[in-house]
């Protein structure tokens, strides 16, 4: 079978010509030709990228390609079969010729109808075997086959490659503010976030903080479903947990989780959550616990109130009497807590520590650990408040008093129960001394 090659520049321009002047008769043809050829113009057109990553929403096995054909030659009264097959691609890359491993490409029959001309034929891609491999195939037109009642009709239009391959890449925005809620990047979670949002652009949100804060709590409800529907199975999405949403109770939060990490409320709940690194991917495992690891996840909890602690006094300037509307943990006598120095009793914080320096002495790490216990046991776990110790108020200017925890008398009335406690102890019991008031 005969193949022609493009015309010349002039050539194409008066076939243009004449065919504006006859509708009827099809660019290029001649009673002396006959042929099939894909309908570019371009280099670049006759190939195409196809990138799974861009057709993640509902997880398509496939993606339809159309492809432009077109006959050369003669007008037929008769249907005319043309037979497409793909064959491997070699890529050229550094002067290195390389064979792809061959796409998986399904190929319609296709038949050019009686006085048909030109045709749409759609292919389909399936999704590779392997992400992050570049795979290939390229089309042709084979008019050797049996089958075929015509053939390839132009050189070097015969042929039309298609690259295939599934890789991912994170979005530049997500470091931004997804991690806080979204958590880190990863293919699996970027797969989820598109089929729960039904968006396979959901990246264009990412700087915007109400769209995350929704994303966050869908993707929270949505993966507390699945684990309800498939308890057995693992949950492998980790989303964190923030206190800028309303997250329900959780089945697993009893009365004893009510009595060592406080009654449910969503921001408790969060800042549990933080504190002990919990996701949607490990909550049950760290937070659906014993008697005994509650009161491991109590200890966690009062080290990162005690931190906040000090974050109210030193950064947001609050009355020690407000901390507690903030952010509360009770504390119990039979736990051995870890600590961190308070900013109030330090010398470089506000206040240089001046006033619990008068009432307790320097600071020392046993010695407030002293102070916590027996103050557990004096007002009672139901009572206790880790700032009725330290009364006080830091103004920006001065550390003051604050009268609403019964201020100087009230630091007063605690060094004097500590005095006598520490008093009651056989000499050398402990490493540190209350000044005489």
């Amino acid at each position: 079978m005969k193949r022609y090659l493009i015309y010349s520049l002039f050539g194409l321009s008066m076939a243009l010509l004449l065919y504006s002047c006859n509708e009827e008769e099809p660019f290029f043809y001649d009673a002396n030709q006959n042929g099939v050829y894909f309908d570019y113009e371009n280099a670049e057109e006759f190939k195409q990228n196809i990138n799974f990553s861009e057709y993640v929403l509902g997880n398509p096995t496939e993606v339809a390609v159309t492809i432009k054909l077109k006959v050369i030659g003669y007008k037929s009264d008769e249907n005319r079969k043309v037979v497409l097959k793909a064959k491997e691609l070699e890529k050229k890359t550094n002067d290195t010729k390389v064979v792809l491993p061959l796409a998986k490409i399904t190929i319609p029959e296709v038949v050019f109808e009686a006085g048909e001309y030109e045709k749409e034929v759609e292919v389909k891609i399936a999704r590779p075997a392997e992400m992050d491999k570049e795979f290939g195939a390229v089309l042709y037109i084979d008019g050797t086959d049996a089958q075929a009642q015509i053939g390839g009709g132009v050189i070097g239009k015969e042929e039309y490659a298609i690259l295939v391959q599934e890789s991912y890449t994170k979005p530049e925005a997500w470091d931004a503010m997804a991690p806080t809620y979204l958590g880190e990047w990863n293919v699996a979670k970027h797969i989820f976030l598109v089929n729960l949002l039904e968006d396979n652009n959901y990246e264009k949100n990412l700087y915007d903080y109400y769209s995350l804060v929704q994303y966050n709590l869908k993707a929270v409800n949505a993966l507390r479903s699945q684990r309800e529907q498939n308890p057995n199975e693992p949950i492998e999405i980790a989303i964190p947990f923030t206190t800028d949403n309303q997250y329900d109770k959780p089945a697993y939060w009893g009365t004893n989780h009510d009595k060592y990490l406080g009654e449910y409320t969503s921001k408790l709940f969060s800042i549990v959550a933080t504190s002990v690194g919990a996701n949607t991917a490990n909550e049950v495992t760290l937070l659906d616990v014993d008697e005994n690891k509650l009161k491991d996840l109590n200890k966690l909890v009062a080290l990162e109130m005690m931190k906040k602690y000090n974050m109210y006094f030193s950064s947001w300037g609050l009355p020690a009497s407000q901390f507690k509307e903030q952010f509360y943990i009770a504390m119990f006598e039979d736990i051995d807590y870890d600590v961190i120095q308070p900013e109030w009793w330090s010398a470089s914080g506000p206040g240089n520590g001046e006033k619990p320096n008068k009432y307790y002495g320097e600071y020392s790490e046993e010695k407030y650990k002293f102070m916590i216990k027996n103050w557990i046991k004096k007002q009672g776990a139901d009572n206790f408040e880790l700032m009725q110790m330290f009364p006080l108020s830091w103004n920006w200017a001065t550390v003051e008093w604050d009268a609403n925890l019964g201020g100087e008398e009230g630091m007063k009335a605690c060094a004097k129960f500590f005095k006598e406690t520490y008093e009651q102890a056989p000499d050398g019991t402990y490493n540190f001394t209350f000044p005489d008031l």
